[in-house]
């Protein structure tokens, strides 16, 4: 319940940030032209929310503990060795009473080599290895699940906010002719009133028609525009924020 609640109050608040940003754009919006996408491809675009990415990131990392941890039998074994390559040499000198003092000089090359071989096998690791293996094997496809149960609960969320568009721009139009109706009510009564036919009172209840039927048409028209701009958000899809 609480993350349900969280998620409404990040999708309201990102939406009041959009209509702040796109607030003199709004005003210019043919609504008769909008064309609000499919559900499938509101639903498909909706993959490409950060939520996914990071879930796939989490999955890659998954696979690569589960290579890890099907390699880790190479542990058991150790090898070592050692080369060597090289001259050795010796100098000497040499002199007698009846001899002058001569040098000479003797060396030998040499080419060595060592290897060795270990194997060490725990048995507790040995024998728990295929559990560990099965546990990551589990935990990429619980990653994967989660990515699909938090595509299936955007989705309701989207179908939600794609109806009440659907409703709230019906509701648009029909206040649209309510407010063209209550226009041109108005500028009757104004004339009669300025040639004589009724008094003051009628035309002031004409002008408080004409005022309720302006206001109802621009909150519906705000809650429309909230709507979408919410759908924008959980969809990933540009509609009048473009």
């Amino acid at each position: 319940m609480y993350r349900y609640l969280l998620i409404g109050f990040v999708a309201f608040f990102l939406t009041q940030a959009l209509l702040a940003q796109e607030g003199l754009r709004l005003d210019s919006i043919d609504y008769n032209k909008l064309e609000i996408p499919p559900l499938a491809v509101l639903f498909e675009n909706a993959r490409k929310s950060p939520a996914v990415e990071l879930y796939q990131a989490k999955m890659e990392e998954q696979a690569s503990l589960l290579k890890t941890e099907k390699r880790s039998w190479l542990k058991y074994f150790k090898v070592g060795g050692s080369w060597q390559y090289g001259r050795m040499g010796v100098t000497s000198a040499f002199s007698d009473q009846s001899s002058p003092l001569f040098y000479s000089y003797s060396g030998v090359r040499q080419n060595s080599y060592y290897g060795s071989a270990s194997i060490s096998i725990p048995l507790d690791d040995f024998f728990d290895r295929k559990n560990r293996i099965k546990r990551q094997q589990m935990a990429t496809v619980s990653t994967q699940l989660e990515i699909e149960k938090w595509h299936d609960e955007q989705k309701l969320r989207i179908i939600e906010v794609y109806t009440k568009v659907l409703k709230d721009l019906k509701l648009l139009k029909l206040k649209a002719q309510s407010v063209t109706f209550a226009n041109a009510q108005f500028e009757t009564s104004l004339n009669d009133f300025k040639n004589g036919n009724i008094k003051i009172g009628d035309l002031n209840t004409a002008k408080s028609i004409q005022m309720t039927a302006t206001e109802s048409y621009e909150g519906s028209k705000a809650e429309l525009n909230e709507a979408i701009l919410q759908m924008e958000v959980l969809s990933r899809t540009k509609i009048i924020s473009k």
